[in-house]
């Protein structure tokens, strides 16, 4: 009887204790479960709170860029004023025009060769070494013929014509990155002027003046003129294989273009609009409707049909022109995409065929500014395209053409064929396109504005911010 109950004491003892183990794993697995879960919500509260902070932190940061932008844009359109667009000379130096086919490495054989050749040349021409670097390279510093430097208007402080000369002894002859190969305004192309930054709060803002007539105009494509139709379409045809563009590509831009042309047709002879509208004899009925005795007065008359209208005539200028075609080239009509492609792309650069596109409304092709395969398109019209093209390029080189009677003396071997180019051609370009580029923290704001230019006359095109 004593062994059964100390048998039954033993089995009550087990069975406590296994029910006490059981509860502490209840326990502990309990503990867990809020321990992860607390975990869990102290993780999602502070990723939350991460997550507002940044958007929080954009916000000021888009808000600052943007301002940035703007004032940036601004001070732009106001300095383009007092920018006279002259270009320079560039004799015995290589052609900007044929480096968008190149390759890095050809581009520095390129290089290495021209920089000997200068070289061999110093005794020759009385050149002294230094002369060498101040005239010929890192010229992208600054350069004694560039007379478009907006950076020394906008931010005098930053320039320093000396510091070429300062810097000419550590630069190799030889070493081709050394060397800058000057655009047809000293910066290289299609700048008119050597981009800027400036600062504006922590707001890093980049400024680019674009010349718009050295590149092909789009618009080309969409002209109905009947004895230019073809050749027009020619010309688009010319650039596009030019950027090894395929056929499957060219055609759908045609396509297009065509559409667009039933939107608004190009014609090299546009002429200003005019609008017609209906108003009140009475001039001043509009600003005394204001008051309400004769506003219910006028309402009478209108009842009994005695209110006296005529019909007023408003001429649109030939600029509204370039302002409709911007609005279409700038739609959804046009794959902007596939120009976009990149045709050449390196280390250093990547080329692509909308680089070379105009999409401002442009009509002329400045034959001082615009690279070999443009003008190539260009002349199309005309015939002879390859052999003006080079003629071109060797002579600008030389010299700028001063004038349109300047460029058909100099090339009057081709006088036939330039003169059913000559619409489409000048010597001066007149459209530019500023682009602002403007970063604060991880926010970027972008904003492109085209404007016409006669002297310091100067009229906006359009403006678009991306």
């Amino acid at each position: 009887m004593n062994q059964t109950k100390e048998e039954m004491s033993v089995s009550v003892n087990r069975i406590l204790e296994k029910s006490q183990s059981q509860h502490k794993g209840v326990a502990l697995i309990f503990t867990v479960i809020v321990l992860v879960l607390l975990t869990a919500l102290v993780y999602r509260l502070s990723s939350s709170v991460s997550q507002w902070k940044h958007r929080m932190q954009y916000m000021i940061d888009y808000q600052s860029a943007r301002y940035a932008c703007e004032s940036g844009l601004k001070y732009a359109l106001a300095s383009i004023e007092e920018i006279d667009v002259n270009c320079i000379s560039r004799p015995n130096e290589p052609d900007f025009s044929d480096l968008f086919t190149m390759s890095d490495e050809e581009y520095k054989k390129m290089m290495q060769q021209w920089a000997i050749e200068m070289a061999m040349q110093l005794d020759a021409n009385g050149l002294s070494k230094s002369n060498f670097h101040t005239d010929y390279m890192d010229l992208s510093r600054s350069d004694s013929n560039d007379s478009n430097g907006m950076s020394s208007r906008m931010d005098p402080s930053s320039y320093d014509i000396n510091d070429v000369n300062a810097n000419s002894t550590s630069l190799d002859m030889n070493e081709p990155n050394e060397i800058y190969i000057r655009g047809p305004y000293g910066p290289a192309w299609p700048y008119i002027t050597k981009p800027i930054e400036i600062e504006f709060g922590k707001a890093k803002v980049t400024i680019e003046i674009i010349d718009e007539n050295a590149k092909i105009p789009l618009i080309w494509g969409m002209s109905t003129d009947a004895n230019s139709k073809d050749e027009s379409k020619a010309a688009i045809v010319t650039f596009c294989e030019w950027m090894q563009m395929l056929q499957s590509d060219i055609d759908p831009l045609l396509s297009e273009l065509d559409k667009m042309k039933d939107v608004k047709p190009f014609s090299i002879a546009l002429k200003p609009v005019t609008v017609t509208s209906t108003q009140t004899a009475d001039s001043n009925s509009s600003q005394a409707a204001a008051t309400g005795r004769l506003a219910r007065r006028i309402s009478r008359t209108r009842s009994r049909g005695r209110v006296r209208e005529k019909i007023v005539e408003q001429t649109r200028p030939e600029s509204g022109h370039t302002l409709d075609f911007a609005k279409i080239l700038h739609s959804p009509m046009i794959d902007l995409e596939t120009l976009a492609k990149p045709v050449n792309e390196d280390e250093t650069r990547s080329e692509s065929a909308l680089k070379y596109i105009s999409l401002w409304g442009t009509q002329k092709v400045n034959v001082n500014s615009a690279p070999r395969q443009v003008l190539e398109a260009a002349f199309t019209f005309g015939g002879d395209a390859p052999e003006i093209a080079q003629k071109i390029i060797d002579e600008r080189k030389i010299k700028p053409f001063a004038s349109n009677d300047d460029f058909n003396k100099r090339l009057v071997s081709f006088f036939g064929s330039i003169s059913k180019c000559e619409p489409y051609i000048t010597t001066q370009s007149d459209c530019f396109s500023i682009r602002v580029k403007a970063t604060s923290g991880v926010a970027r704001v972008c904003a492109t504005a085209a404007v016409k230019k006669e002297q310091s006359k100067v009229q906006k095109i359009g403006i678009i911010i991306e």
